[in-house]
């Protein structure tokens, strides 16, 4: 009857240590699990701000664009200016040289 006893408590041991061993296992794998839940959120929140700014640059670029068109168009505008008022000048600068 003596050995009967030791083999309760052995198997109750075994028991205990299984039994923390699933505890262990279960908070490390929940611990493992919010960890990359963290990571997952983070790099959620990084393609979120990547977006925005995404959206950001291509209404600047869109605003840069048609400030360029109007530029170009005054350009244009000032050059055949400039293109009118050189012919003024050739043609008052023909009619000095005649008038001498």
């Amino acid at each position: 009857m003596t050995s009967l006893p030791s083999k309760t408590i052995k198997l109750s041991t075994v028991i205990a240590l299984m039994t923390f061993e699933f505890l262990l296992v279960a908070c490390l794998s929940s611990m493992a699990l919010s960890q990359s839940q963290i990571i997952y959120n983070n790099l959620l929140k990084s393609r979120d701000a990547l977006m925005d700014q995404r959206r950001y640059l291509i209404s600047e670029a869109d605003r840069l664009n048609q400030q360029m068109i109007a530029l170009k168009k005054n350009i244009e505008l000032v050059n055949g200016y400039l293109r009118d008022n050189d012919k003024a000048v050739a043609d008052v600068d023909n009619a000095l040289r005649r008038a001498q």
